[in-house]
């Protein structure tokens, strides 16, 4: 059976108790005399010191041979090194753009208000239908004699002038359609409902400032009750009724 491995450490330990064993019980080499005990006893002595420096040194030894019973340093030689995290911050910061303010002059920059010129307004009617520098004014009187189943009317226009007046239109308007325009002379005559229009001929086409022409017409149907016309112009101007 095979023994235990002594570390030598226990192999020291054991030989400094032998020799305190051997030197209480005096069992030490050349016993016989006074003197030689003496020397014997300094012989082991001086054994024992040697021995107590061999084992002294080997102890040494076998500490510096084991590296385990050492506490390991923290890797670095114990100084923390700088995590990544704090480098990548300042390196976030430092390479942050600012923001740049804008421009002064952008900012208060407008845009210019258009200039809108002014129109010219529409004419009025009264200056539209004024007559111009040499065109003549016309005007007509109605006449009409009454009737039981018609009668004979007659329209004359005339020119106040200062020029000569032509293309004139007439027109009367019947108080109902039943009532027919006929015979006419000195225009030709259309009708639409019950408005009526007069067409001047070439004879009676132009007037002359301070002349007239007449137009001469039959008004057919019931004229006893509400036979009389209802309206009678000559180029917008109203006709006025003989006295």
């Amino acid at each position: 059976m095979s023994q235990p491995h002594r570390s030598p450490m226990v192999v020291l330990l054991d030989s400094m108790l032998g020799l305190a064993t051997a030197l209480q019980t005096a069992n030490l080499p050349g016993s016989g005399g006074g003197r030689n005990r003496g020397r014997a006893v300094v012989f082991w002595l001086v054994g024992g010191v040697l021995a107590a420096a061999a084992g002294t040194a080997l102890l040494v030894g076998a500490v510096l041979r084991t590296p385990d019973g050492l506490a390991d340093l923290p890797p670095g030689g114990g100084i923390a090194a700088l995590g990544p995290t704090a480098s990548a911050a300042a390196t976030s910061a430092s390479a942050r753009p600012s923001s740049a303010a804008p421009s002064s002059s952008s900012a208060s920059a407008t845009p210019t208000k258009p200039t809108v010129s002014p129109t010219t307004g529409k004419p009025s009617s009264a200056a539209a239908s004024s007559p111009a520098a040499g065109e003549a004014k016309l005007s007509a009187v109605y006449t009409a004699a009454d009737g039981l189943l018609g009668y004979r009317a007659q329209v004359t226009v005339s020119s106040a002038g200062p020029g000569t007046a032509g293309d004139w239109r007439l027109t009367i308007t019947m108080p109902r359609q039943t009532l027919q325009l006929a015979a006419v002379s000195g225009a030709t005559v259309a009708q639409s409902g019950t408005v009526w229009t007069f067409t001047p001929t070439a004879e009676t086409e132009q007037i002359a400032a301070g002349a007239s022409v007449t137009v001469v017409f039959d008004v057919r149907g019931a004229t006893l009750v509400d036979g009389k016309p209802t309206a009678c112009r000559v180029n917008e101007e109203a006709c006025t009724a003989a006295e």
